[in-house]
């Protein structure tokens, strides 16, 4: 069976009919004939009201655009009028982004940012009359709708009549198509964001309330089941949980100002801030599993001010499958779940029984996170299991990762479980992403209730006799700010800035240092390293032992 056979096993015919039928439709909405009899005025177009600006821009990008370039994800583009809106040069998420239109909110804070935006807007409207290409993509389309309505007061500011009628009769054809392209095939967070565009719509342009109170509805539908009742999002990604957090916390603030909150979106929004929490590690950022960052600390203070001080973390996500050992200053997030919805696997890594682990404000053990989704030299390299803080065998991927979002083999078999004893907390977890070789991993990780000593037992069980000599290697990703030297009896010394010195030991081995690299935002990549301890397997059970402990007055 062919990897991509084993991807469409997983999907719903329904999914794969609607991914059809929107694509068999694109050459319709890109005809002038689409645009002539769908999208022509059928009223006054308004703006009646904007959703509150809840998330800070960044003056220094915003200055930077008004000097003709931008930078988005890490990447400076050209930006000089008049503006290259396809960039080919640049990556499609880089592509996507610049058609977000969130870069007005640096706009917004940089001197005659709007008369600036009018002129990136009235230029962007002129090459894209009407739907075609990425512009108009659903996911980009979702958030310039949205961003168009959030920043309608601070652009429309001096606007003359023809250019404000141009505008909002612009801004009611993208919601209107919209209304037809939700991304109901993908699901997921693009979901989520499609129905936000299109009920803010609802509530802030005229004559659009039915748009919206069928996007609200459908909205409650979709967080009931994305969003189970541990609270975490379940593409089980914490950057992207962030980003439906921010979304549901948008919808709330505009819904307070209009008719009300409803219920469950209150409900929603606090158990997604506590499984947000779950995930924030000593320095406030965001652990790195599963696609995505560490988290912008601009926003994540913000959202802290909406929600309230950060609640206290929750021990365990017990629908995700995420663990959460800590005591005194030292936190471990590990991950015993499956890789992803069957359905959704974009976002999906091969890291089954990673953990990430700090002490204080200090990262010291991490994934290697993601750089890029269109780069083939990095893309599957930082989703395979080499590249998180577990186990491989022969250096064999335990999920099938392949193309920029596909999933095909991957564990079925996957159990975690948490222990509270006098002394210690533990999580004992199992995978069988490598049952095609006819091996289970096991692993247990306990931390002590001073938070002074983390350790581990990986364990590699034979579920069949035979087959070729194979090799574990229990990897341990380390921030680049960890300096490692060898320490005494063949130990490793580990030292960073507020961590004080930490020793790693695998009694009975002989653990090495190799490079690695560690990419906390998209675009950004740092050298590091990684321990190394590398076993061949027995005939029966292979069992290797390790531990980090704080030295003494550190």
């Amino acid at each position: 069976m062919t990897p991509v056979l084993r991807t469409l096993r997983y999907l719903r015919p329904v999914q794969v009919g609607r991914r059809l039928g929107r694509r068999a439709l694109a050459p319709w909405y890109a005809s002038s004939l689409y645009d002539r009899w769908c999208l022509a005025p059928d009223g006054e177009a308004a703006i009646t009201a904007a959703p509150p600006r809840l998330w800070p821009g960044q003056a220094a990008n915003g200055e930077r655009i008004r000097d003709g370039q931008i930078r988005l994800i890490g990447r400076d583009h050209p930006f000089a009028r008049p503006v290259d809106w396809q960039a080919r040069e640049q990556s499609l998420l880089w592509r996507f982004t610049l058609h977000y239109f969130e870069w007005l909110a640096d706009l917004r804070e940089a001197q005659e940012g709007a008369v600036y935006a009018r002129a990136l807007i009235g230029e962007w409207m002129d090459a894209h009359p009407r739907p075609g290409g990425i512009a108009w993509h659903p996911y980009p389309l979702s958030l310039r709708v949205y961003a168009w309505l959030c920043h309608a007061p601070f652009v429309l500011e001096g606007a003359d009549d023809a250019w404000r009628h141009r505008f909002v009769q612009s801004l009611d054809r993208q919601a209107r198509h919209l209304g037809r392209v939700v991304e109901r095939d993908i699901g997921g967070n693009h979901l989520i964001k499609n129905l936000k565009a299109l009920a803010a719509a609802g509530r802030c342009l005229a004559g659009r309330a039915e748009l919206g109170a069928a996007a609200l509805k459908a909205l409650a539908g979709a967080v009931a089941g994305q969003v189970p009742a541990d609270g975490c999002h379940y593409e089980r990604s914490p950057a992207y949980h962030l980003q439906v957090l921010g979304d549901l916390i948008d919808l709330r603030a505009l819904l307070t100002e209009t008719d009300g909150t409803p219920p469950w979106l209150d409900d929603a929004i606090g158990r997604m801030a506590l499984a947000l929490a779950f995930f924030r590690l000593g320095d406030g950022g965001l652990a790195l599993f599963n696609d995505g960052d560490i988290g912008d600390p601009a926003r994540l203070a913000s959202l802290d001010k909406l929600v309230g001080d950060p609640p206290k973390a929750p021990e365990s996500l017990g629908q995700a499958g995420y663990h959460r050992l800590a005591a005194g200053d030292a936190v471990a997030v590990v991950d015993t779940g499956r890789c992803c919805p069957d359905a959704l696997p974009a976002h999906a890594h091969a890291d089954t029984l990673a953990f990430e682990f700090s002490v204080g404000v200090q990262r010291l053990v991490v994934n290697c996170g993601t750089y890029a989704y269109q780069d083939a030299a990095w893309r599957n390299r930082l989703r395979g299991t080499a590249a998180h803080s577990t186990v491989d065998i022969d250096g064999l991927d335990s999920a099938e990762v392949y193309g920029v979002f596909r999933l095909g083999r991957r564990p079925r078999d996957v159990d975690g479980r948490r222990r509270d004893d006098a002394d210690e907390i533990s999580v004992v977890g199992r995978h069988d992403g490598y049952r095609r070789l006819g091996l289970i991993h096991h692993r247990r990780l306990s931390l002590t209730r001073d938070g002074a000593r983390l350790s581990g037992e990986d364990r590699v069980q034979r579920t069949k006799a035979g087959g070729n000599q194979r090799r574990m290697a229990a990897r341990f990703h380390l921030h680049p700010d960890v300096r490692v030297a060898l320490g005494a009896g063949g130990g490793l010394s580990l030292e960073a800035p507020g961590m004080g010195t930490w020793l790693f030991e695998a009694p009975g081995e002989a653990p090495r240092l190799d490079d690695s690299v560690y990419a906390p935002h998209f675009g950004e990549m740092h050298q590091s390293r990684q321990i190394v301890v590398e076993k061949p397997l027995a005939a029966g059970d292979t069992v290797l032992k390790w531990h980090f402990r704080r030295q003494p007055n550190s």
